[in-house]
């Protein structure tokens, strides 16, 4: 009859252990899921209030300087955040190809910062042929395509 005790006893303490070790595993886990939940949540934020609309009129020769080869779009701030308009934020893509940031300027109209409702200039070195074209300005997850005719 001890020994029945004895074994019992034996069982009910690796139960009692087994359920430590789990639970504290489960609570490091539950503990990263958490914290990834947090950080993920404020990039969406941010990329939430992160919104731009680029604002140039396709018909206008302003579009495509060939004399100088050289494209030029007008972006607005339209989202609630405060952007900086530096290469090291904006990509630009031109027909669908990456365009080096240092084969182009981007600097806000009247001002250093690019708040909401400014507009930021993105002059593109780049020379095109006569055809249809598109720029795409990417700021985040935030897209905008341009097309136009040179």
């Amino acid at each position: 009859m001890a020994s029945t005790s004895v074994s019992t006893l034996v069982i009910f303490i690796a139960a009692v252990s087994i359920a430590a070790a789990v639970s504290g595993v489960m609570v490091t886990t539950v503990g990263d899921i958490a914290n990834s939940v947090d950080e993920r949540g404020g990039d969406v934020a941010a990329d939430l209030d992160t919104d731009i609309e680029i604002i140039s009129d396709s018909s206008s020769d302003a579009v495509y300087d060939d004399t100088r080869d050289e494209v030029t779009v007008l972006v607005k701030n339209t989202g609630r955040r405060t952007l900086a308009a530096q290469s090291s934020v904006l990509e630009v893509l031109v027909d669908g190809r990456y365009v080096s940031p240092s084969s182009y300027n981007a600097s806000v109209l009247g001002g250093d910062t690019w708040r909401t409702g400014d507009v930021a200039r993105v002059v593109v070195n780049e020379s095109l042929a006569a055809d249809d074209h598109r720029v795409t300005v990417v700021v985040g997850s935030e897209r905008e395509t341009f097309r136009f005719q040179t």
